[in-house]
């Protein structure tokens, strides 16, 4: 058995107890060498893998028969752009796919998207975030977009961008054009001390204040916003789950998911936390199925646990409640009326979230009963007091 990807490449030594190989990073260019290895009997228990070139990627498709086939995957991904200059905290990204913005040449993307047009109900571009690191590379995707309209490769579609995306209304138009349904953006928090813990530059440049101007300006183009939150940020309090349920109604984002703050593995805000003794959930590798968006496995520093289980929960009657989603969809149906799959897309995804907000107030309310965040939370404040060095939990990765 052979593993890679974000896990592997964080934590190689425990991977490595569980499987035959550890492959770190990207494979492409190192996969040929694995299968000989392999077929000649000496197959090593780790290999790093390196940031490939993305013209190596030219007419490389994967086989996609064994996910539609197998999984009946209704929406497939394709991948145009790796790697991430920006240094979000609580980000794994860079560490996986490194902080240079590498990009596939626009007409072998295209050439993909036009050879599984049709197959699917939609496309998803996978890339982390698809516009706004520099000029040329805006350029780069706009021409992308463009090139679909052009070829006539109309195909519901989605993707990740950032905020400032909001200010080009040519490549907005041409996203429409082409079959964009909406875009999922980080917008995280709307408190701006929040934004600068988890160091999300991009969007503080924006500005809080710009927020609501961005978002009805890609609405107006006919996408759908689809937003993200975390919770738990050390600037939040109680009062910011009142705060961030008005600012959803009030600029009418089409979707806002909102979950916990997750320290993943080997990243700053993983190390950040360990170092200040807050993490409680540390039996590894059992309870790596915890650090998800829906659990909490940190000791809270501004609001309680109780207040954070009201939070949500004042969240979901505010913002997901169904008579709501109903109140949402017809707004949506308004403004997005040149693009009705747009609505009707933004609406389908937050029929989906009803149930994932459930389960997240769930488990919530299952650690409360545990003890287990008391327990925790007794032990962190007893360290703060006696003012001993915090109890390292029990892995030791590199940077």
């Amino acid at each position: 058995m052979i593993m890679g990807g974000i896990h592997a490449t964080s934590y190689p030594e425990e991977a490595a107890k569980y499987v035959d190989c550890v492959v770190t990073r990207e494979a492409v260019t190192t996969w040929e060498k694995i299968v000989g290895d392999f077929e000649k009997g000496c197959l090593q228990k780790r290999y790093d893998g390196v940031l490939t070139p993305m013209e190596l990627y030219q007419g490389l498709r994967p086989d996609r028969k064994y996910l539609k086939d197998k999984y009946k995957y209704r929406y497939s991904g394709i991948i145009t752009t790796a790697g991430c200059p920006f240094s979000c905290e609580f980000c794994s990204v860079p560490q996986f796919q490194g902080r240079k913005y590498r990009e596939r040449p626009i007409e072998d993307v295209l050439d993909e998207f036009e050879s599984i047009k049709g197959q699917y109900r939609g496309l998803i571009l996978t890339d982390e975030n698809f516009y706004g690191h520099s000029k040329k590379s805006n350029e780069r995707v706009r021409a992308l977009f463009k090139g679909m309209v052009e070829r006539g490769i109309y195909q519901n579609w989605f993707g990740f961008t950032s905020l400032n995306i909001y200010q080009d209304d040519e490549t907005l138009e041409y996203m429409r054009k082409s079959g964009c349904v909406g875009v999922l953006i980080g917008i995280e928090s709307i408190n701006e001390e929040a934004l600068k813990t988890m160091n999300k530059n991009v969007n503080l440049r924006i500005s809080i204040e710009n927020y609501f101007e961005a978002i009805a300006n890609i609405r107006k183009h006919g996408l759908a916003v689809w937003g993200t939150m975390v919770f738990g940020n050390d600037a939040d309090t109680p009062d910011t789950f009142k705060q961030v349920a008005d600012f959803v109604l009030d600029s009418h984002v089409d979707i806002m998911t909102c979950g916990i703050l997750c320290p993943f593995i080997n990243t700053p805000l993983y190390h950040r936390l360990n170092g200040e003794g807050r993490l409680f959930r540390t039996n590894f590798p059992e309870d790596w199925k915890y650090y998800t968006s829906h659990h909490l496995t940190y000791v809270l520093k501004s609001m309680s646990l109780q207040e954070l289980i009201d939070g949500f929960q004042y969240l979901y009657d505010r913002i997901y409640a169904t008579e709501v989603l109903r109140q949402r969809f017809q707004n949506a149906k308004e403004v997005l009326k040149e693009n009705m799959n747009a609505a009707m897309f933004a609406f389908r995804v937050n029929l989906d979230w009803q149930s994932v907000y459930q389960h997240l107030i769930q488990n919530l309310k299952e650690l409360q009963t545990s003890g287990f965040y008391d327990e925790a939370l007794q032990r962190y404040n007893q360290s703060k007091k006696s003012g001993k060095k915090v109890q390292m939990t029990p892995i030791e990765v590199s940077s």
